[in-house]
């Protein structure tokens, strides 16, 4: 058996402990163990594992020869799918093989055992890290030779693990407080997003309130008082005459048209009459109509996405966040084409908003000034909303995802953007 050990003796235990000393990572812990213990324990791969704080995760950091183990590659994994599953667990004391590539306790249905075979290793020790009696766990040593560990190196393999599982438990509460910590702000800040969006969004709705009424006194109002005085003369005539009424009547039927405009502006009551995609089909006409330069649009509705099924709130939402991308498209993009894709995919209705207008780069800032409330609105009904330049270069791409909800739950948005 080459390099057998008998024992590491206090000179050696004080040089690893000296050279870890100040490392404030689990990699430049290992480096540092893998060069004063090299001449002991013959490896081409060392890797710590450290089980996650609920210990069903784990997360391997490593030395020599790289593998898909490390945590750069493949983050944490579930312990039920790791090759020493046992040893973390605490059923068994260590493991050692003369030839992992054949020993089936490494190769299991489910197990991430391929890096056994790209690594070529052959010859593994395991050993547990422990403190207080519990594993937080392992020490790891693998060559690409055959037969290379014996009893001897379990029990050198058994030392350092008990020099290093105290430093390392140091280490991985570091890193769960650091995260917590990170988590805890990430929070405070989704809360102060929503504050600060909440507020834009009531001075929205009092502007609306206000937009309301100015439209009320210069139209409706104005509209009104014409027709009342119209009426006044026409009473002060001793007699009427054919078509006296006629214009009367068009200014009437122009008044309830403009009403109309306005109170659809104020609640799109054609969601409820003819559902969320014509409505949307018939902003676009709307749009097309008062904009002479935006030359055309096109609005895509696979019909199976389920939007009609939600809540009235949540349609009205998104009505309204597609709303201000049409008008912010229209009012500052400089776009020729408008398109509108209503659809389903991975379980979520998806809302896509695009335009071959200037783009995020070169639009005025002003296009995106309702962007915090339309992430406001999206964030009220749990739906992810992303605003980025188009794929082709040229324009921009607005997408609303709006997850399932749970059974008996709400629904929850998607962190990631496609």
């Amino acid at each position: 058996m080459p390099n057998a050990v008998t024992a590491i003796d206090l000179g050696k235990i004080l040089s690893i402990q000296r050279a870890i000393a100040g490392q404030l990572d689990f990699r430049a812990v290992i480096r540092a163990v893998s060069n004063e213990i090299s001449g002991l324990l013959p490896h081409d791969h060392l890797d710590v594992a450290v089980l996650s704080g609920d210990n069903a995760q784990v997360a391997a950091y490593e030395t020599g020869l790289h593998t898909e183990w490390d945590a750069e590659t493949s983050a944490f994994k579930p312990v039920a799918e790791s090759p020493i599953r046992d040893l973390l667990r605490g059923r068994v004391g260590h493991i050692v093989t003369d030839d992992a590539q054949t020993d089936p306790r490494f190769h299991f249905a489910g197990a991430f055992s391929q890096p056994i075979f790209a690594a070529g290793l052959h010859s593994r020790l395991h050993v547990p890290l422990k403190v207080e009696g519990r594993v937080i766990g392992s020490l790891s040593f693998s060559t690409q030779e055959i037969g290379t560990y014996g009893d001897d190196e379990v029990e050198a393999a058994k030392v350092v693990a008990d020099v290093l599982s105290s430093y390392f438990y140091s280490l991985r509460q570091s890193e769960l407080a650091r995260q917590h910590e990170l988590q805890q702000m990430e929070a405070e800040a989704r809360a102060e997003g929503l504050r600060i969006g909440a507020l834009h969004l009531t001075e929205e709705l009092e502007n609306a309130r206000q937009a309301i009424g100015m439209d009320l006194h210069d139209q409706t109002l104005a509209d009104l008082t014409r027709i009342s005085r119209s009426l006044k003369r026409l009473l002060a005539r001793d007699a009427l005459r054919p078509g006296d009424l006629q214009p009367l009547l068009e200014e009437v039927e122009h008044c309830v048209r403009e009403l109309r405009v306005i109170i659809d502006n104020a609640k799109p009551s054609v969601l409820q009459f003819f559902g969320f995609g014509q409505a949307v089909e018939a902003l676009l006409e709307r749009s097309v109509r008062a904009d002479s330069s935006l030359l055309d649009y096109r609005l895509v509705d696979d019909g199976d996405s389920g939007i009609e099924d939600l809540p009235g709130n949540t349609l009205v939402a998104l009505y309204r966040i597609v709303q201000e991308a049409i008008n912010n498209t229209i009012r500052h993009a400089n776009a020729s084409r408008i398109d509108v894709e209503i659809g389903r995919r991975d379980g979520c209705v998806r809302i896509v908003v695009a335009d071959d207008g200037s783009g995020l780069s070169r639009t005025s800032g002003r296009r995106y000034g309702g962007l915090s409330n339309m992430q406001t609105r999206a964030s009220l009904i749990q739906a992810a909303l992303s605003v980025t330049p188009h794929p082709d270069g040229r324009g921009t791409r607005l997408e609303i995802v709006l997850p399932d909800p749970p059974a008996g739950g709400t629904p929850t948005a998607p962190d990631n953007r496609k």
